[in-house]
């Protein structure tokens, strides 16, 4: 039986990223790609919600997201000195001459040669209309609430709306070719193809409590083409840009 649903679809460009892994303690490591969290945060922005404000709405219980890789980045570590800023606070530690804490940063770039951008294609449903709606015009007209990033402020992101279409949800029989990142959770048999690369990512959240705490933890699997999987959940298709599209939501 085929369910229909209607999708939300748009780009995210940019240079850098930075996507923290939050178990990572002595050095600032990033995701290849936004979580689950790190997207409902930018959605939740882009409407102009609070911070900590959001975490029910776009919950997996109420919205549908999945993320395709269109251009799989490449990491670069950098150093950056931080204040110190313990108390009690001094003009001179301000100044940096308080001595500094030297700290290793995991930055996203892409991976092309010359000016080029990381790119993620975003396909997304809400249960409350209004939301999906309100995040739809906002995204074809421009007007966020706050700058979308790509994981930190300085890190500003390139949103632009693609379509809005009609898809289709079934659970498949047999082996499909999946475009979006694969929870391992729901894979049942992986085949990899001759040309296509595949990566795993592990430990990435997925949802947040209260409190920002990591209510679920998923590992993933993406590649460089479409990944030839069995699954044992529901996917989507649908057609973008005159292409058949079918993926997993996160």
């Amino acid at each position: 039986m085929h369910e229909g649903l209607k999708l939300t679809v748009f780009d995210v460009r940019g240079f850098f990223a930075l996507f923290r892994k939050h178990h990572s303690t002595t050095s600032t490591l990033s995701y290849s790609f936004p979580p689950r969290t790190t997207i409902a945060g930018m959605l939740a922005a882009i409407l102009g919600y609070e911070r900590d404000s959001y975490y029910s709405v776009f919950s997996s219980g109420k919205c549908r997201i999945a993320l395709q890789v269109k251009e799989a980045g490449r990491h670069a570590t950098h150093t950056l000195n931080y204040l110190m800023t313990d108390r009690p606070l001094t003009v001179k530690k301000l100044r940096g001459l308080g001595g500094r804490m030297p700290v290793h940063l995991d930055v996203l770039l892409s991976g092309q040669q010359g000016l080029s951008q990381l790119f993620y294609r975003v396909f997304f449903n809400h249960e409350d209309g209004e939301v999906q709606s309100e995040l739809t015009e906002r995204i074809r007209r421009g007007r966020f609430a706050y700058p979308p990033c790509l994981g930190t402020a300085n890190y500003l992101a390139d949103v632009r709306f693609v379509d809005f279409v009609d898809a289709e949800v079934y659970r498949p029989e047999g082996e499909i070719d999946v475009c979006t990142v694969l929870p391992t959770s729901v894979i049942t048999g992986l085949h990899p193809q001759e040309g296509t690369k595949i990566f795993f990512e592990e430990l990435v959240p997925a949802d947040f409590s209260e409190g920002r705490r990591p209510a679920r933890i998923e590992t993933y699997v993406y590649g460089t083409g479409a990944v030839k999987a069995k699954l044992n959940c529901e996917v989507f298709s649908c057609v973008v840009d005159g292409e058949k599209v079918v993926g997993v939501f996160m």
